[in-house]
């Protein structure tokens, strides 16, 4: 038997924005967080072919929009895979800062879709939404985010946003935005 495998099979690595261990989810024997550590991952998975790099996101790991944004003009083709959180930011202002970045990347942005979370994080970030009430955050954000990207002019009225004359005034590189990225594994 054979399997077809796609010509194109799209490998990411990971920049450990939150320090680098032998052990995941731990510190021990970890290596800190710096600037000069995430550039050496990035350009080594740069010139080793892989298709974009994962930045993770919450309270223990540094800024992935930042550190992405650092890290663009030291690569080359390598793409960033970075968060936006509905609920912790309004979706024009994410739709405003993505296509900042895919623009100055010149449309190596990705985009990872974040939902969830620790419960206990996410009160600390200001997110006392249930769980369900997360994803109907999300479905409103998104349909607000992309129209936005698509540079549509936004009037939305919803359970959780209204936006009024929403737009952008320069459109990311990628058309109609870059690719949303979105995983879980619960019913809603």
């Amino acid at each position: 038997m054979t399997i077809a495998v796609s010509d194109k099979i799209k490998v990411l690595w990971f920049l450990p924005t939150h320090g680098d261990s032998r052990y995941l989810g731990t510190s021990e024997g970890g290596r800190a967080v710096d600037l000069p550590y995430l550039k050496q991952v990035a350009q080594a998975a740069d010139t080793l072919g892989y298709y974009g790099v994962l930045l993770p996101t919450g309270r223990s790991c540094e800024d992935s929009w930042v550190v992405a944004s650092a890290l663009v003009p030291l690569t080359e083709r390598l793409r960033f895979l970075v968060a936006v959180r509905p609920g912790l930011q309004s979706p024009t202002l994410a739709a405003r800062m993505t296509a900042t970045l895919d623009r100055i990347s010149a449309g190596r942005l990705l985009i990872n879709v974040v939902t969830g979370g620790d419960p206990v994080e996410n009160k600390g970030d200001g997110i006392f939404l249930s769980h369900d009430e997360r994803y109907e955050v999300t479905r409103e954000f998104l349909d607000i985010y992309k129209a936005v990207l698509r540079g549509e002019t936004v009037e939305f009225t919803g359970k959780h946003f209204k936006i009024e004359d929403g737009r952008l005034l320069f459109p990311p590189h990628q058309t109609p935005h870059p690719p949303l990225y979105f995983g879980g594994s619960s019913e809603a």
